[in-house]
């Protein structure tokens, strides 16, 4: 269970420019209740970088320097809540990256049965974490393999998965060289109130929205014409919610975006 921001825009800004000041400070804040380690990926001049914390960002100045001085065209930032027996590693902290592309992930789901079944041989022996993340991104890069696009695999791996595991939430970023994927699928999925009750906080001090709305993703442009996408959490004015059980992609050239349900796009491997 984890916050997820992504980030487009037409040119090099920083988180703090494209939500405020304010909205960063609370994005920020929610590491708070999301203590188990924080990343970020991004588009730099040599390509794909990314970093991987497994500690609280709300206490590390590190990630308050990305988010306010780190400028880039393209980046995703994820907050870790771990599921309950992940271990709180390097190999285990969002996002997850390979050959250029950038994967985080919001939800659980066992990491065995359908999930495994997913993932091909040689993706199984890159794997280096424990988590089912890192497995479903590498269930993602299995059917890539095949030949299918970047947002065709995301869909068609967000649709199994949630077909296996329906009270299971598959929400995901994606970067590629080209796009700013975001899965929203969770339609359904129950709030994981345990989990909130188990870090200590009162519903006064949680985020706002996340005892009724925590799997929604929503989008909105900044004032220069970029996109973000985002988990609950930030003031909610000018924000729209994605459909549910869709994907979207947002192409970092024009910044325009295309949603279509999971299952229209994972129907296109098989036309």
């Amino acid at each position: 269970m984890c916050r997820l921001l992504g980030l487009a825009a037409r040119t090099p800004t920083t988180v703090t420019a494209a939500l405020g000041r304010d909205g960063s400070a609370v994005f920020r804040s929610m590491a708070r209740l999301h203590r188990d380690g924080w990343g970020t990926a991004w588009h730099g001049p040599e390509g794909l970088e990314a970093s991987r914390v497994p500690g609280a960002g709300h206490v590390d100045p590190v990630l308050e320097r990305m988010l306010e001085r780190d400028a880039a065209a393209a980046r995703l930032v994820h907050l870790r809540l771990a599921t309950r027996g992940m271990a709180c590693t390097a190999d285990n902290t969002h996002p997850f990256t390979d050959d250029g592309l950038a994967f985080a992930h919001n939800g659980s789901v066992p990491t065995d049965g359908p999930l495994e079944r997913l993932v091909s041989p040689a993706r199984a022996a890159g794997l280096t974490g424990t988590t089912d993340s890192e497995r479903y991104f590498a269930a993602i890069r299995s059917r890539m393999d095949e030949g299918a696009s970047a947002v065709e695999a995301a869909a068609a791996t967000a649709a199994a998965l949630r077909e296996a595991f329906p009270t299971r939430s598959a929400n995901a970023l994606l970067l590629t060289p080209r796009e700013l994927i975001a899965v929203h699928a969770s339609d359904g999925v129950p709030v994981p109130l345990h989990e909130f009750r188990a870090s200590g906080l009162t519903s006064a001090e949680l985020p706002r929205h996340h005892e009724e709305g925590y799997y929604l993703l929503r989008w909105r442009r900044t004032e220069e014409g970029g996109v973000l996408v985002a988990s609950t959490g930030l003031d909610p004015a000018g924000w729209a919610a994605l459909p549910a059980e869709s994907v979207t992609r947002i192409d970092l050239a024009t910044l325009d975006l295309e949603t279509t349900p999971l299952a229209a796009e994972a129907a296109r491997l098989v036309a």
